[in-house]
Formats: structure tokens, sequence, C-alpha cells
């Protein structure tokens, strides 16, 4: 079992799919240090199944090789990387035809991050997965810390229109909050 918060990666007997160039692995290891645990997030919040989630950020690392390898430009790498994972995520959802509902019996994750001071881990993720999927992604994606211009790309929404959106899905998620904690005892 991997460690939480990191994917695990296992030796495979055949050769890799895709050979990238010598010079572009560094780079390649390098965004995979920085940015898979937050794509991981990103698909484990979408698709709430972790082998899934895996799977979606391998497939996310394969393509990079793929169009670092076939000479692409890359001026920006975290977004290039999360609109990859959000589109593969779509896609899987799109197979299934129909988001499951989460259940939190079978949800056995464990956030990395120790809870703040003024909210409770499992009533935030309870109230995140209640909002629409539009919504849990624009939040997830700017808790990963991208821009506006990598949020509507991600999303397929007009960077102008990312801060009303993403203002609205906040303020949804407040209001699932202050409901959630008027039924706490």
């Amino acid at each position: 079992m991997a460690p939480q918060g990191h994917v695990a990666t296992f030796q495979s007997a055949s050769p890799p799919l895709v050979d990238a160039s010598p010079v572009s692995r560094p780079a390649v290891a390098h965004l995979f240090d920085l940015h898979a645990a937050g794509l991981y997030r990103l698909a484990i919040a979408m698709l709430h199944d972790p082998a899934a989630a895996e799977d979606v950020v391998q497939d996310t690392f394969l393509k990079l090789l793929s169009h670092v390898g076939g000479g692409g430009a890359l001026p920006n790498a975290k977004g290039w990387l999360f609109t990859v994972a959000a589109h593969a995520c779509r896609d899987r959802q799109r197979r299934g035809r129909r988001w499951l509902p989460w259940s939190a019996a079978l949800d056995r994750r464990v956030a990395t991050e120790p809870p703040g001071l003024m909210d409770d881990r499992a009533v935030v993720l309870d109230a995140l997965r209640a909002l629409g999927h539009r919504d849990r992604l624009l939040v997830t994606l700017k808790a990963q810390g991208l821009t506006y211009e990598e949020i509507g790309a991600a999303a397929h929404v007009r960077t102008t229109s990312v801060g009303r959106l993403l203002a609205r899905a906040l303020d949804r998620l407040s209001r699932e909050l202050a409901a959630r904690e008027e039924i706490r005892p």
C-alpha cells in the first residue's frame, strides 16, 4: 500500500510505451515530484475511486512523456498537467455515464494535511462532496493553487467567468458548511 499522499509506482517487465529523450526525463521526474499528489487529489475528488485516480495520474504523465518526447512546447506545465488530468477524469465519468453516489462506508481516504483550527476535516469533505461536480472541480483546482487561466482551461470555463463561478461555488460550500454546523451536536 502506498503511503498517504503519494502515488504508488511499480516496476514493469514490459518496455515503456513512450521513450522520452534523456534530456526531458529529469524534467518530467521533477514535475511528477511537484504535481503528482495534487493531480491525485483532483482525480480522487472527481472520481471517488483510488484506483481510477492513480490511473488518471499515470495516464497524465504518459501523455506528458509523449508530448515532451515529441518536441512539444510546455510553457505552463502545471496548467497543462491539471488540464489533462481534468479531461481524463471527465472522460472516465462519461464512460461511466453517471457519478456514483459517495458512500461514507466505502471512503477510506485520509487527508495528509492536519485540519485547520476552525474546521473539522470530515465536515468539510462531506460538504465538498455535496456540491455539484463543476463546483467541486472549481474549488478543488483553486485549492491546488491553479490560476484563473489554468482553472478555466481545465474546467472548460472562460477565464473571465472563473472568478464569478468560483465565488458562487465557495458561497455554496460556505452555506453547506453552515448547514452542517447547525446539525452537529
